[in-house]
């Protein structure tokens, strides 16, 4: 994939990212008078790492292949808006770390994707953190995010 072509899927997540989180804004009008704590994290290109992904560093963004927007509701719940520039045409199995199968991120043919999960809070700790494969987890198609602490 062309940099003009990768830059145009960044802006496209950016963008579609933006959008949804005027839309939790716009459709939580209880939250939005309460105190909403909401985290950012990359997703990173590594293949392994501890349930908490203690050793992942986005090095600046240098290493960085996607962007994972966290909101904490106040129903107990977590809101995970994910958003990928990877491998085009791919299926990603994402997973809270160590948990379970949150769902799937399907790219198009830019390699761009994004999904939604919700999942309660109470299932993680303090600090958690995310990965994503393909099927199969071929080495240098593994991605972990750096950790979410809330």
């Amino acid at each position: 994939m062309d940099s003009a072509s990768r830059a145009r899927g960044w802006l496209s997540c950016l963008m579609a990212c933006c959008g949804l989180a005027v839309l939790f804004v716009a459709t939580e009008p209880a939250a939005a008078q309460s105190k909403i704590t909401s985290v950012k994290v990359s997703m990173v290109r590594q293949d392994f790492s501890d349930c908490q992904n203690g050793n992942v560093n986005d090095n600046g963004g240098l290493l960085t292949s996607g962007t994972a927007w966290l909101l904490r509701n106040n129903d107990g719940t977590t809101t995970v808006k994910v958003g990928i520039s990877v491998a085009p045409d791919t299926t990603y199995h994402f997973f809270l770390k160590c948990v379970r199968l949150l769902g799937d991120i399907k790219t198009d043919d830019e390699g761009t994707g994004e999904a939604v999960f919700t999942f309660q809070t109470n299932e993680v700790g303090l600090v958690y953190g995310f990965d994503m494969y393909p099927e199969g987890a071929p080495a240098g198609n593994k991605f972990q995010s750096v950790q979410v602490r809330f």
